[in-house]
């Protein structure tokens, strides 16, 4: 998920580190995509232990089931899913109002807990699972939560749906396409292992690189992400014009620093005044100075206003920890896998690839000793989904990324299932274990389990223009 290293950054650690070799042609080399090569599979008995399931997958048998479940997810969908985003919309808004109502207090853990709880289910669940149209089948007429009409088009709808550091139309293009659809493979802008090349290859103490991790894990939404998503639009109305973009220079992570970069900003338009003027300008200004100046109309206005800053300061640093917890950790481990070329969206490599090279954390009913899926229950379930950001159905989500946050509950243990059934790996567990995978891969403890071209199913084979 995170590409946090600017030229700007990788010189300052440089300076500390002994020099990599050639890091930029790896990174290229890494990037540009080859041709599927139609060649039988490689002998059973050559395979690793954990990829022996490769051998006898059946993918068009998997895609059938997989796709049928899907469907009948996407049809049972009705007022049931509204009134559960309505639920989901609710506890959101009271931990806005505890937190906004508490916030001219001495800075404290429940008014920070609320403010943060608030902008991250604002993002995880309520805008996430809108942006892809999980309820546009179930839209009241009014359009505002439907792909098209939520948070995008100008400042206000913005700010009335869904206010954060990204831009909504940007997000919506980095991961709603090219995240989405390019899962694990070179293509992906959410590719940790790519993305943190730098950190991983510096030859720092092992410690200092973990501690690297924790500190920009805490600013890793205005640092790394509103940045890169903001890049990722540019290029995609740079490709509309008809400009041809070097693959290694459209995947590059882009963070803030990276406008230090002014070739690179006069060439593809990276400019910072559009980026402060359209994407983190108004967030800052709204977010904290328009939100909390009424205090100054009251008595003692201006140390209630010190408060609230301090507090809405600290509340954006949980948020931004949270979030990180519980996205960053989705795509990343030694036990997932990485790809080499693009497939068809929904054949079944497609649906395999939403599998393997995800996991999920623990889910609304849970595993039991024997590792099989429980019954899904009413608001326990919930509540332990809404600390995760709903985003503990991740594999679910990238199989069918237009349904509903409650058709992902009634999925995965079904999904589960077809997996278990055809052998295809389905990863769960504690979202500590997948925190820890994951900061092992960023520093270069660790690597991604690199799935064999010629595994791939030729059928499935695309190309991305």
């Amino acid at each position: 998920m995170l590409g946090l290293f600017s030229p700007a950054c990788v010189a300052l650690l440089s300076s500390v580190a002994t020099p990599m070799r050639h890091p930029a042609a790896r990174l290229q080399r890494s990037l540009v995509p080859r041709v599927a090569v139609a060649a039988p599979l490689a002998d059973a008995a050559s395979l690793a232990p954990e990829d022996k399931w490769v051998a006898d997958f059946d993918t068009d048998a998997f895609r059938k089931e997989v796709d049928e479940l899907g469907s009948t997810l996407l049809a049972q969908q009705g007022p049931e899913d509204i009134k559960h985003l309505n639920k989901m919309i609710m506890w959101s808004n009271v931990c806005a109002a505890v937190g906004l109502g508490t916030m001219w207090m001495t800075p404290n853990p429940v008014t920070i807990f609320c403010i943060s709880a608030w902008i991250m289910s604002r993002w995880t669940m309520i805008a996430h699972h809108t942006c892809h149209g999980g309820y546009n089948k179930q839209d009241d007429g009014s359009g505002r939560f439907t792909s098209i009409g939520f948070a995008v088009g100008s400042v206000a709808a913005r700010c009335r749906d869904w206010f954060d550091w990204m831009l909504p139309e940007a997000w919506n293009v980095e991961h709603n396409n090219l995240h989405h659809y390019r899962l694990g493979e070179a293509g992906d802008p959410d590719l940790v292992e790519r993305n943190l090349e730098a950190l991983r290859e510096m030859r720092l103490p092992m410690p200092i690189k973990y501690a690297v991790v924790a500190v920009l894990s805490c600013i890793w939404k205005w640092w790394y992400y509103a940045p890169n998503t903001y890049k990722q639009l540019k290029m995609q109305q740079l490709r509309k014009t008809g400009v041809e973009v070097p693959v290694e220079r459209a995947h590059d992570a882009f963070t803030l620093t990276s406008f230090l970069n002014l070739g690179e900003s006069k060439e593809f338009g990276f400019g910072f005044r559009d980026y402060m003027g359209r994407v983190m300008g108004p967030y800052l200004l709204g977010r904290f100075f328009v939100l909390p100046a009424p205090l100054l109309l009251l008595p003692g206005g201006r140390a209630l206003y010190k408060c609230a800053l301090i507090n809405l300061a600290l509340a954006d640093v949980l948020s931004n920890l949270h979030s990180f917890i519980i996205i960053a950790t989705n795509h990343c481990g030694d036990d997932l896998y990485k790809f080499v070329n693009s497939v068809k969206p929904k054949s079944g490599s497609f649906y395999m690839r939403a599998v393997t090279s995800g996991a999920n954390f623990r889910t609304a009913n849970g595993i039991d000793k024997f590792g099989n899926a429980r019954a899904v229950h009413g608001h326990t379930a919930d509540l332990n989904d809404f600390m995760h950001g709903w985003l503990n159905y991740q594999i679910e989500h990238h199989a069918w990324p237009q349904l509903s946050m409650l058709s992902y509950q009634k999925s995965a243990p079904a999904l589960r299932a077809i997996c278990e059934k055809h052998g295809v790996p389905y990863v769960q567990q504690s979202v500590f274990k997948r925190l820890k995978k994951t900061a092992d891969i960023m520093v270069g403890a660790t690597s991604m389990r690199p799935y064999d071209e010629s595994w791939e199913a030729p059928q499935d084979a695309f190309n991305w223009k």
